[in-house]
């Protein structure tokens, strides 16, 4: 018996090669075998953008190849070809003959959507055999910020909710930015209940306006995508007084004109309103309400003293009402000032101006207007200097005859113009030889004085 273990041992050797030298060989007649029935492009994830097109192609190269044909994600057979309706009904998804000549069937899809995620099966019967291969589509969604208004609103002494309304597949993270710093949640400022993208801020003020950025972030393993939209927020608030807008009195005179000027901030901006002894004032051929942004103009012509009084400035919006009141007071009508000319270069007029002060209505500043002689005063130039300041006009033509006049200013407005003057600009050529006179004149005096100097030594 024991003459017997070492054959047998032996035997048991050589079955055990045979057995791996079958496997090997099965395995690598595996893996050359070509496959009898392929999908391009290959993978067996298909990741594509919402909105975009793209084909899969399905074919074999064998010789016997029948029923090739596309499944959908229900298992649903996809039956529409191209040809097989009219043009413009061509389902987004359908299929077509190969477009190599291959014996196959591409799957085509226009105008991805979200909708048309799942797996796709192309089977077919290849030389007597069913094969079917598949892959699955994911479709991604680029950043969105949809509706998402670029100005938005916060409520004074109210919790407000700024909306970012952001869509996309992976879904994204979102973090908010106020003034190019990042928000961190807390006390004054949290995160949306029913929309977690939303900013939730905490009894707003005035302080809380500026430019928000939302921030949203997508991160997978198929794409990776950073958006920001800029969010200008504003506070609804009442009317508040404008700092420089301090204006309690104002003076006129019968035949002049007056402004009275009310400002105040509002958010939605206010509507202003105009009242002289409880009477609403209404623009006529004396009066004119010119308003802008937080700002009203009252423009009166003064008829008669009964223009004089109380004015009542409301400025109003839904969140409440300012009222201010401007006392319009008969004031002295400056005198006509004293002009003229003291100097005139090529491009430039230097003016003499004054006129009479009244004791309690000094002169404040002075209006010049001017033209070229021969035009009409409507198309005249207008400048208007600070009593004291340097009185010149620049920018004027050389050697041209200008035409000019002066007004006075004080608080109760405007004086009558004062007559007409003119004064011819210089011409260039004048200018340039009265330069080089004066050059001439100094070098002579280089020249001469010091011979005046040893002259009068030797004498």
């Amino acid at each position: 018996m024991r003459n017997l273990q070492g054959p047998l041992l032996l035997l048991l050797l050589g079955i055990i090669s045979v057995s791996e030298a079958y496997s090997f060989f099965s395995r690598t007649r595996g893996s050359d075998r070509k496959e009898n029935l392929v999908i391009k492009p290959q993978g067996k994830i298909q990741t594509v953008f919402k909105g975009e097109s793209f084909f899969v192609s399905c074919s074999s190269d064998a010789d016997n190849v029948q029923r090739v044909m596309w499944t959908g994600p229900e298992g649903q057979q996809i039956t529409d070809y191209r040809g097989s309706v009219p043009y413009n009904e061509i389902p987004r998804i359908h299929v077509e003959d190969g477009r190599s000549g291959h014996k196959g069937v591409d799957l085509i899809f226009t105008n991805i959507s979200r909708k048309d995620r799942g797996k796709y099966t192309c089977s077919a019967n290849v030389d007597g055999v069913e094969e079917e291969r598949s892959f699955n589509l994911t479709v991604l969604k680029h950043l969105d910020f949809m509706d998402t208004p670029t100005t938005q609103y916060l409520e004074e002494d109210h919790d407000s909710v700024l909306r970012c309304d952001v869509d996309g597949d992976p879904a994204p993270r979102v973090s908010w930015n106020i003034n190019n710093r990042k928000v961190t949640y807390g006390t004054k400022y949290e995160k949306g209940t029913e929309h977690p993208n939303d900013l939730v801020v905490r009894n707003a003020t005035l302080q809380d306006a500026g430019l928000y950025k939302c921030v949203a972030l997508q991160l997978s393993n198929f794409i990776s995508e950073v958006k920001e939209l800029a969010i200008e927020v504003k506070v609804h608030h009442k009317p508040q007084w404008r700092d420089n807008d301090n204006m309690a009195q104002a003076y006129g005179y019968v035949t002049g004109d007056v402004n009275l000027t009310c400002e105040a901030v509002a958010e939605p901006h206010a509507n202003f309103t105009w009242i002289k002894d409880n009477q609403i004032i209404e623009p006529n051929d004396t009066v004119q309400i010119i308003n802008e942004d937080h700002k009203s103009v009252l423009r009166l012509k003064v008829t008669d003293v009964d223009m004089f009084g109380d004015y009542v400035c409301k400025a109003e919006n839904k969140l409440g009402t300012l009222e201010r009141v401007i006392i319009l007071e008969e004031g002295k009508k400056p005198a006509v000032p004293e002009a003229k000319v003291t100097e005139a270069e090529v491009n430039a007029i230097t003016l003499e101006l004054d006129a009479h002060n009244h004791p309690d209505m000094p002169i404040l500043a002075f209006r010049v207007q001017y033209k070229t002689a021969g035009d009409s005063w409507s198309n005249a130039q207008s400048m208007e200097f600070k009593r004291g300041d340097p009185y010149v006009i620049n920018s004027l033509t050389g050697d041209t005859l200008y035409v000019l006049r002066a007004s006075a200013k004080n608080a109760a407005g405007y004086s009558d113009f004062s007559s007409d003057f003119m004064k011819r600009t210089k011409k260039i050529h004048e200018s340039q030889s009265q330069i080089s006179a004066g050059n001439s004149l100094s070098a002579a005096a280089h020249v001469l004085i010091p011979f005046f100097l040893l002259l009068a030594s030797l004498l």
